[in-house]
């Protein structure tokens, strides 16, 4: 299970790092829509922010989700341990009762509190278990929204990278005439990288 744990966050850890290489090096030139973060998310949480090149909070989302998702693996083996310890004091006391015609009542009383003490963790390790699970779809449907709404601002954002260089020239006043006479030039550049 560590082993599992480890991997999930080293592939997610190196994920952002594989996608900045390929956007630094292809422009983007297609039109941009929320919905492609929002099913890239649902998809695989974090994956749309990344989409969206929001690193940081991709990473975020896909450790938090890796956690979560570790931890209700690691309820539901939890759970089926107890159950079947819960199975076994069953049958222990259906075999002890069946097997003795007999039986002493301080034995039958120890082993059904013994059952019922396991019915106990059993119960506590689902009603955490259900927490957890709770948890994991709150934080599913709250990145999904999340990511909606930063979708609706990605889609206004400039597509290509870089910045604007903008020189204007304003008009000389000539004091004879009242005329106002433009020289120069306007320059523009836009530099992408």
């Amino acid at each position: 299970m560590k082993k599992l744990a480890i991997f999930c966050i080293f592939l997610f850890g190196l994920t952002p790092l594989h996608s900045q290489e390929l956007t630094t090096t292809v422009p983007e030139t297609k039109d941009r829509s929320r919905w492609d973060l929002v099913w890239r998310s649902a998809v695989l949480p974090g994956w749309g922010l990344l989409h969206a090149k929001e690193y940081r909070k991709a990473r975020l989302t896909m450790v938090i989700t890796s956690i979560l998702v570790l931890s209700e693996l690691k309820g539901h083996k939890e759970e089926v341990q107890r159950k079947e310890e819960f199975e076994n004091a069953r049958n222990l006391f259906i075999a002890y009762s069946n097997f003795y015609p007999q039986p002493d009542p301080g034995t039958m009383i120890f082993l059904a509190n013994y059952q019922h003490s396991k019915q106990d963790d059993l119960e506590g390790v689902r009603s955490r278990n259900d927490l957890r699970l709770a948890l994991l779809g709150t934080k599913y449907i709250l990145q999904l929204a999340y990511t909606y709404w930063r979708g609706i601002k990605w889609e206004e954002e400039d597509n290509s990278s870089g910045f604007d260089f903008n020189i204007r020239t304003y008009s000389q006043l000539d004091v004879r005439d009242q005329v106002r006479d433009t020289f120069g030039m306007d320059l523009r550049y836009r530099f992408r990288f």
